[in-house]
């Protein structure tokens, strides 16, 4: 959990933005790495019945800051709380042990209110190419990009932009974040800022990471620990790159294809000159994983009459 995160899950509850916020005799504060601190006293009833409940990697309210996952054995005075999820939730649970006057019914309610409001500040709704229009010094590369191109060439461009508006499906401008259920984390600041759609079922990341000079859309595939897939489409001081990357018993394997140099191969191998056959394993590769991202946005994503986009999933 970052600073932003946090501030928004206060905003939520109805606190007014501050550095150190002063709330039912606890103090609560960023500590500057990936955690919100909390500070007072929480009573054992409390602190047993939170660990009870909310006893699940989502949560990660860690008792007196320990990576341990033990219970309480008497009243708690310190708590780290890496996520969201588990901010929220002691909040709630607090303002319900005291009988605070409070205005959320259940759990969701809230939490859906915070991944919103994230949504909204990072303004999803911007794709990556109108993003790089914005940079100076990189908007010429990006107005050139469908321009003197074969026809496979011109097919690989139009795939990769499918890429991303499945990883950003606010960014086709179909879809509405009134209607996301993806857990969402984000930051935003200057001119640069991110945003992670997660879903509940799979865990899978879709994450967009826009910067002053270049941007990065990732989809994270979760295997069984600790294995896992990666597929990006970044630009960077090394130009346009799709990679495909594999963590497995073996190590890592990554396969590039810079679109700036047009060279393809292992990233830590001897790049060629892409051929033919290689820009087709790009396109059916990235076929495979925009169908996985298009079926995790059918259940996130809520159908509304005028979500012509979701429906087309639906159909397809």
């Amino acid at each position: 959990m970052n600073k932003f995160e946090l501030d928004k899950v206060m905003e939520c509850f109805g606190f007014e933005k501050s550095d150190n916020y002063k709330i039912n005799g606890y103090n609560y504060y960023h500590n500057g790495k990936y955690f919100t601190i909390v500070d007072g006293k929480t009573p054992y009833e409390l602190a047993l019945l939170i660990r009870k409940k909310y006893n699940n990697n989502i949560y990660k309210i860690r008792v007196n800051g320990d990576h341990e996952s033990k219970f309480p054995n008497n009243d708690v005075y310190t708590y780290h709380i890496d996520t969201i999820e588990g901010l929220a939730a002691f909040i709630f649970e607090s303002q319900k042990y005291y009988k605070f006057q409070k205005s959320y019914e259940d759990l969701d309610q809230v939490l859906n209110l915070i991944y919103f409001k994230i949504l909204n500040e990072v303004n999803p709704n911007v794709n990556v190419y109108d993003w790089m229009l914005e940079r100076e010094n990189r908007n010429d590369y990006f107005k050139t990009l469908l321009s003197s191109k074969t026809s496979l060439d011109f097919k690989l461009r139009k795939k990769i932009e499918s890429f991303d508006n499945a990883v950003n499906p606010f960014a086709n401008n179909s879809l509405d974040v009134n209607y996301s259920t993806f857990m969402t984390r984000g930051d935003s600041y200057c001119h640069n800022n991110w945003f992670s759609l997660i879903d509940k079922e799979s865990g899978i990341i879709l994450s967009t990471i826009r910067k002053s000079d270049g941007f990065v859309i990732k989809l994270h595939i979760p295997l069984q620990k600790p294995f896992e897939i990666n597929v990006y489409h970044y630009f960077d001081k090394n130009g346009e790159v799709i990679a495909f990357e594999r963590y497995n018993e073996s190590g890592l394997t990554k396969i590039e294809y810079n679109l700036t140099n047009s060279t393809f191969g292992e990233h830590y191998g001897e790049k060629r000159i892409a051929t033919l056959e290689d820009k087709k394993y790009i396109i059916q590769n990235l076929d495979k994983y925009i169908s996985l991202i298009n079926d995790i946005i059918k259940r996130n994503i809520v159908i509304t009459s005028n979500n012509s986009y979701t429906k087309k999933l639906i159909q397809k």
